[in-house]
């Protein structure tokens, strides 16, 4: 038999896969794995594992939300600088689970065991953020600090960019300097300056559960990222435009950039707080996000 480590997080979500745990054995088990199960003990823990014992294993399989593949991911990585390069399956478990969505890996139990046990697999992008690799999002702006000091099922149910995009209309435009932030963002091909709201580098088809904040063109092994950038609005006619812009997904209205670029570069004066997959990237006054083009492959349909 082949060996399998299987890291899940009992607390992702609605908490299924700790009642869908029988399955996941079971299916594995009679695809030829012997599997070693661990419930991750806190933030972090399922990178620390991956790494200290991902060389051990054929097959490493997570089960939980996007932050728990954030860190598988960036374990991984680590795991292929040593020259070890085990398969990686994911059991999305979270609520929003937007890696899932654009790669459309089922969220029932069953189904996404059955792909995590079998020999179907796609080779993908990932981005860095000032090294750090990500999955799909990299994120600043208004709400984004805010959303770590907000009750946890409201984060997992809303997600900061979804909740600000369906907000904006209800913000007095006077109170949204102490949340812009006076950027220069450089691109492959053009440099933008000003006062910025909020800001997403994607390589996803879904932000935050919505489909309409990433381009329709958007593909995950192409060496590109999607930028999508919201500049403050100077009036309330300005801030409804915006909002409804993004909540119908047309990124062509006016104080909305939709870029796409390979590296982008962001410098300000102020530190911003970013999120990277819906956890805290940290504040910054200098980020650099680039493409690392196909450079992790996973077990997906």
């Amino acid at each position: 038999m082949k060996d399998a480590l299987f890291l899940f997080n009992p607390h992702a979500g609605t908490g299924k896969i700790a009642s869908g745990l029988a399955t996941i054995m079971d299916t594995l088990t009679k695809a030829g794995f012997l599997v070693t199960a661990y419930p991750t003990q806190s933030k972090g823990d399922a990178f620390e594992r991956i790494v200290q014992w991902g060389d051990l294993y054929e097959r490493i399989i997570v089960a939980g939300g996007d932050g728990m593949l954030h860190e598988a991911l960036n374990a991984m990585m680590k795991l292929k600088e040593r020259g070890t390069v085990p398969d990686l399956g994911y059991i999305p478990s979270g609520t929003t689970n937007d890696f899932a969505k654009t790669h459309k890996i089922p969220t029932t139990v069953d189904k996404a065991a059955k792909i995590a046990a079998g020999e179907s697999r796609k080779t993908i992008d990932l981005g860095t953020f000032n090294g750090e690799y990500f999955s799909y999002v990299a994120a600043f702006g208004a709400g984004t600090d805010i959303s770590y000091t907000t009750d946890q099922s409201a984060k997992n149910a809303f997600g900061y960019l979804a909740y600000l995009a369906n907000g904006l209309k209800y913000i007095d435009p006077r109170t949204l300097s102490a949340v812009c932030r006076e950027m220069e963002i450089t691109t492959d091909d053009a440099i933008y300056t000003g006062s910025f709201i909020l800001g997403a580098v994607s390589n996803s088809r879904s932000i935050s559960g919505m489909k309409q904040l990433a381009p329709k063109d958007a593909k995950m092994d192409d060496g590109l990222l999607e930028g999508l950038f919201v500049r403050k609005p100077k009036n309330i006619i300005d801030l409804e435009q915006i909002s409804n812009g993004l909540v119908l997904g047309n990124l062509n209205s006016s104080g909305i950039i939709s870029v796409k670029s390979r590296r982008f570069e962001f410098k300000s004066k102020k530190e911003a707080a970013w999120t990277l997959d819906g956890e805290s990237g940290g504040s910054h006054t200098t980020v650099e996000v680039e493409d690392v083009e196909r450079c992790i492959t996973m077990l997906m349909p």
